[in-house]
């Protein structure tokens, strides 16, 4: 099972949004996925215990709070521009 980490700001509503849109997109690829759901600020810890294949911040996040963690920027999952090319390249990432 993949594990993809959501993060944004300082509430939960933007991360919710895209993982909304997330488990939609993996139920038509037939990709098992746990999602975890963080602050930018817990990012860190997260990273460590989750054990995330990759990461999805609605905003910037510094790639040193990653670990070492592939970063997929998911903005678009809250503006609408560029969404498929950011699933592209989530999907690219956990299927490796």
């Amino acid at each position: 099972m993949k594990k993809v980490l959501v993060c944004c700001g300082s509430s939960m509503i933007t991360s919710s949004v895209a993982i909304n849109k997330l488990k939609e997109v993996f139920k038509k690829e037939n990709i098992d996925v746990t999602f975890g759901q963080c602050k930018f600020s817990e990012v860190p810890s997260m990273a460590k215990t989750f054990k995330p294949d990759v990461i999805v911040p609605t905003g910037p996040l510094d790639e040193k709070a990653a670990g070492g963690v592939p970063i997929v920027r998911g903005t678009s999952f809250i503006t609408g521009v560029g969404e498929k090319e950011t699933v592209e390249q989530i999907l690219n990432i956990l299927k490796k």
